[in-house]
């Protein structure tokens, strides 16, 4: 195997690894935004903040009073969506090295 294929063999792995570190960190935010509204909203319906006739009354008042919560999951949500895409690119490209490496092997053992 040749030394530019070795490094686009590093620099593959490397980058999917550095993906998968950013889609984990991605999904933590994610599950961290979602715990906080979740809990604002209970401590809401706890305490009388968050009132209304039915669910969806109830969903509207704590959509206005927790905005900013709401603001930081649906970032979080796009910013773990961002990731995932970019995770599976990176996936997509060790798959393709992985490939040319076996073609590099094919040829020696043909040649």
């Amino acid at each position: 195997m040749g030394t530019v294929l070795e490094q686009a063999v590093q620099e593959a792995f490397a980058a999917y690894r550095k993906a998968l570190e950013e889609a984990l960190e991605a999904a933590l935010e994610r599950a961290r935004a979602k715990e906080a509204l979740e809990e604002a909203v209970a401590r809401g319906l706890l305490s009388g903040e968050v009132q209304g006739k039915n669910a969806e009354e109830r969903e509207a008042r704590a959509r206005v009073l927790y905005a900013e919560l709401h603001t930081a999951l649906a970032r979080a949500e796009e910013r773990y969506q961002r990731a995932k895409a970019a995770l599976e690119a990176a996936r997509s490209r060790t798959e393709e090295v992985g490939l040319l490496v076996r073609l590099a092997v094919g040829e020696k053992v043909w040649s």
